[in-house]
């Protein structure tokens, strides 16, 4: 590596030589130098330490094209499984056969996105079945959210309706969303792990405020829980 290093090699174009893999190695490790350590970060919603054990499958999944049931059956059975696992945690439904609906995800702001259109969609064809405008969806959450929800909002053409927050209360609240919610609320957002403090945002007592307002009301407003960092623990 040290050879390699003498010479700057370029950063934006693939360079006209190679180098071992080693000091291919070497040199991207030196570079990590530079980042925090993982294992102090509390910050991030991050995974700080898991088992070697966990890390050698998740090394030997990385040669696996998931996608190809027909080649890796048996990656695509352990797939539903965790999928089974997480349903029945939250008290999902499941199917005839005993499955139930869902997917792995890179992180929780991809699964931000599969939410977002899942909610929106359902929406949509609820309202086009009573014959009234699908034009205007919007979302609820806090302004406290990661900026994962701004994008879906942004991609995906929603409407974002934030509660705001204060210095005593950084977090969405009942009372906060109630407000922001008409016929043409997709969802109500809220989080386990604020992105401020951590904070696990009352959950029940949101539920209870949607459930009231869709009672009064007709609507079939959904709550999707983020379980941003605290989902498995709450």
């Amino acid at each position: 590596a040290s050879e390699a290093a003498i010479g700057k090699l370029p950063e934006n174009v693939i360079p006209h030589d190679g180098i071992s893999a080693g000091a291919a190695k070497q040199l991207v490790l030196d570079e990590l130098l530079l980042d925090n350590n993982p294992t102090q970060n509390l910050a991030t919603f991050v995974t700080t330490y898991m088992e070697p054990e966990a890390e050698e499958l998740i090394a030997r999944g990385t040669r696996t094209n998931m996608i190809d049931a027909d080649e890796y059956p048996q990656t695509s059975t352990i797939h539903q499984r965790c999928v089974n696992i997480i349903g029945s945690l939250w008290n999902a439904q499941p199917d005839a056969e005993g499955n139930y609906t869902g997917t792995s995800c890179v992180g929780s702001s991809e699964a931000i996105m599969l939410a977002t259109l899942a909610m929106k969609f359902r929406w949509r064809k609820a309202r086009k079945s009573a014959g009234l405008s699908t034009d205007k969806p919007n979302m609820v959450f806090g302004s406290n959210v990661q900026c994962c929800w701004h994008k879906a909002c942004l991609y995906f053409d929603i409407e974002c309706r934030e509660a705001d927050v204060s210095e005593d209360i950084l977090y969405l609240t009942a009372d906060r969303a109630k407000p922001l919610i008409d016929e043409n609320t997709i969802g109500v957002c809220p989080i386990l792990g604020s992105t401020f403090t951590g904070t696990f945002e009352n959950v029940k007592e949101i539920h209870d405020m949607v459930k009231s307002v869709n009672d009064k009301n007709g609507w079939n407003v959904p709550i999707h829980v983020d379980a941003a960092s605290g989902g498995f623990i709450a």
